[in-house]
């Protein structure tokens, strides 16, 4: 196949500007990116409270417990589930919640093994 060029019709090589799908596409996908920062501020203090309890159930599994002191973990567990779970209806869906939301069951149930005697 050739080519011919003729130097007298003259060809605008600048792009232009195209409106339509692919503008709002980038618009769609830059506030994505925006309300993802808001987010990660958002599930800021359910993190920390995970963070917090995870040293206390390590120390459960390495050391016995008496019967005070697993009440005592029992009612902190206890609280730090309740409070984490009303944490997490403000907070938008996704697997980041997911994972707060089995956190907090897990401390739920941990605090039921505990009041029971499991770990005595």
């Amino acid at each position: 196949m050739k080519v011919y060029w003729d130097p007298s019709i003259f060809h605008n090589f600048n792009a232009q500007k195209k409106t339509g799908q692919t503008e709002s596409r980038f618009e769609a996908y830059l506030e994505e990116a925006l309300n993802r920062g808001r987010q990660v501020e958002d599930f800021a203090p359910a993190v920390s409270l995970v963070e917090e309890m995870l040293p206390l159930l390590e120390r459960l599994a390495q050391d016995p417990l008496s019967r005070s002191q697993a009440e005592t973990l029992a009612g902190v567990l206890a609280d730090r589930a309740q409070e984490l779970e009303k944490l997490l209806k403000e907070l938008p869906e996704g697997p980041l919640r997911e994972t707060l939301s089995e956190a907090a069951l897990f401390f739920g149930v941990e605090a039921e093994k505990l009041r029971k005697g499991f770990y005595v």
